[in-house]
């Protein structure tokens, strides 16, 4: 027994401390170097974050290139309780901008923290890591805690340098090479990540045909964007026909014609685009980004209070002081730069060179101006062909709306089609039971429209969203009766939509027997899941009772006098059973000690525990008290460094 109390009290203090472990997993063989990125401590995490929520972290200021001093920083967080499904999968974030870190996505979205109003880390119950191995990254270089002599002025300088990161991270963690790898973001990521997976495919195209190339190729399965900045000519298009659907501006405002001046020369700049016009591409760019300045120019009251003058263009539901419109949103910002720029802070994610933070790099948007670049909506159909892709769009969002998303789609050519065909199915994507939004899917393409969502739809809805990787596996439910809409039905971590409640609680997988489209799964219940946490820890301790009755009965039964003995007040008091003394009764010839499990069954055959008749000399009494500008920054959060300073 009491070696048995030794390896639990181990395994809860020692055993369970993610630091130590962390540390004793990291052999000589893995490295110094991957030992040297180890994160073990942040301001909160041990106070805040239950010891069994802290993830493995690794973070740092990664080497690219020597000549130019350029580094990457990153911060990955693994979970230490993979569930089935998390098994061998990384997916890199990056955020927008350009020029606007990733730590928004790893600190204010997708990331298993938040930071409070003490500058202190808390736990994200809707973290992405719970799906596979997450990686942030500041890119391009400048961004974040990213720093080079040089800066990047073309996707292609951005798509070559992530590709060399990937190198250096792989070198660093080799055990992750054959892993799935999932490329995810939002904003103007999504001018990013069409241009590096592109990238990935064709360096394993050269691999695989070329027989003097002994190099690995990358595992790529998918891309997840959302509110991508995917398509300028649509995107530019949709600012007015989404201000009046969501009542931002009415048909009778002073400033309407002005305001259709402006789209219409919006219209004529998409009407010269043709093909590959890259130049006609940034006059574009440049003309229908005016719209949407205009839009909230026109729609400001400057004597309203400070923080209600103007639309937030991330969330049309809230307002922000003019001319910021959204510059001072989320909420969390106010936490999250300060937290950041703490050198404390600094030194625990391991960083050499401790650069003044900022949430958006202006220097960083200026050089990236992309004029050479082909948008990144032409490179989709090619992606298509071999890749699943989700777009998903919180609909409160304005800057990158959902309209635009979905004109774009409808305009896009992709596997022998343009746009969705007349047979895809508009479904109600139902989450835990809930009505989340709409999706349709079609020829590797997925689109997802999410209901009460802003720009950033991991900061609204964070366990929503990690259900949208869900979707890119296809691992859901379908329901489609006569009368009603077709259903997505995807569930939250641990709960199992086909299996009785009774084979969840053996740890079945949830995703072993979820059904894909085209199968009937209108028998399944909708409503909230109990936690399988609670569930597993009610069926232990229902077995522990039911054992105990039993126990108490049978030894009650073998002896000649109760083991409840009276006090002469009549007071009854408690007993320990003769198993759990330190020192049992010894029997002549019995030298082995035996196990747990064997004391258990001992007691059902009323044997003491070196497997004799019981024989009790004393009864041992326990205590009797039982205790107890004009132009705007695509990107999360906008603001350029003038602006910050």
């Amino acid at each position: 027994m009491l070696q048995f109390l030794a390896f639990l009290v181990y395994t809860l203090v020692v055993a369970g401390n993610p630091i130590k472990r962390a540390r004793e997993s990291l052999s000589d063989t893995q490295g110094y170097t991957q030992k040297d990125y180890l994160v073990t401590r942040l301001p909160g995490l041990t106070e805040n974050v239950p010891d069994r929520d802290i993830p493995l972290m690794f973070a740092g200021q990664l080497p690219l290139y020597h000549e130019n001093n350029t580094h990457y920083f990153f911060w990955k967080f693994v979970d230490r309780q993979k569930v089935a499904g998390a098994e061998n999968k990384t997916i890199f974030w990056l955020n927008g901008g350009p020029g606007c870190l990733s730590m928004d996505g790893a600190l204010m979205e997708a990331g298993p923290f938040r930071v409070n109003g003490d500058n202190k880390v808390t736990y994200n119950e809707g973290s992405w890591h719970r799906k596979g191995d997450v990686v942030f990254v500041d890119q391009p270089a400048g961004t974040g805690f990213s720093y080079s002599t040089e800066y990047d002025r073309e996707l292609g300088d951005v798509l070559w340098h992530f590709l060399t990161f990937l190198e250096r991270y792989f070198a660093l963690f080799p055990e992750d090479l054959n892993n799935e790898i999932l490329l995810a973001g939002e904003s103007y990521a999504g001018q990013y990540i069409p241009y590096i997976a592109r990238a990935v495919l064709d360096r394993n195209a050269r691999i695989n045909n070329d027989a003097n190339l002994t190099a690995a190729t990358y595992d790529l399965r998918g891309l997840l964007i959302g509110n991508g900045y995917i398509s300028p000519n649509e995107q530019g298009l949709s600012f007015v026909p989404f201000a009046v659907q969501s009542g931002m501006i009415t048909t009778n405002h002073p400033h309407w014609g002005d305001l259709l001046k402006a789209h219409e020369s919006c219209q004529n700049a998409v009407a010269q685009t043709s093909g590959d016009d890259i130049s006609a591409f940034s006059v574009v760019d440049k003309t229908c980004d005016r719209v949407l300045t205009l839009l909230l120019q026109f729609t400001a009251d400057r004597d309203a209070p400070q923080d209600a003058q103007c639309f937030n263009m991330y969330d049309y539901t809230l307002k922000d002081e003019f001319p910021s419109c959204g510059m001072n949103w989320p909420p969390d910002l106010a936490h999250v730069t300060p937290f950041l720029a703490r050198e404390a802070v600094m030194s625990d994610l391991n960083l050499v060179f401790h650069k003044h933070w900022t949430e958006c790099s202006g220097s960083v948007g200026s050089h990236l101006k992309a004029r050479k670049s082909l948008p990144a909506v032409k490179l989709l159909p090619g992606l298509l062909e071999q890749l699943q892709i989700v777009l998903f769009h919180g609909n409160k969002d304005v800057i990158c709306n959902y309209l635009g998303a979905e004109m774009m789609i409808k305009n896009l050519k992709w596997g022998g089609s343009t746009g969705f065909s007349d047979d895809a199915v508009t479904y109600d994507w139902r989450h835990n039971g809930s009505v989340e939004g709409y999706l349709r899917s079609e020829r590797n393409l997925t689109y997802v429209n999410v209901f009460n969502a802003s720009h950033m739809v991991p900061f609204d809805k964070p366990e929503v969203s990690r259900a949208i990787v869900d979707l890119l596996y296809k691992v859901y439910d379908v329901r489609s009766e006569a009368d009603e809409k077709p259903q997505i039905l995807t569930y939250p971590i641990g709960y199992n939509s086909s299996h009785s409640e009774e084979e969840s609680l053996m740890g079945t997988s949830a995703q072993s027997n979820l059904t894909v489209p085209g199968q009937n799964s209108s028998d399944h219940d909708t409503s909230p899941p109990t936690s399988r946490i609670v569930r597993v820890i009610q069926l232990a301790v229902i077995v522990v009772l039911i054992w105990g009755v039993c126990a108490l009965y049978t030894t009650y039964k073998s002896k000649p006098t109760s083991i409840i003995k009276t006090k002469p007040t009549g007071r009854k008091k408690n007993v320990l059973w003769a198993d759990q003394l330190e020192e049992a009764v010894k029997v002549p010839g019995v030298s082995q000690t035996p196990s747990l499990i064997t004391k258990a069954l001992n007691k059902f055959k009323k044997l003491d525990t070196q497997g004799t008749y019981l024989r009790v000399e004393d009864d041992i009494e326990m205590n009797e008290n039982v205790p107890d500008g004009d132009d705007f920054v695509i990107g999360s959060d906008e603001e350029d460094e003038q602006n910050r300073n």
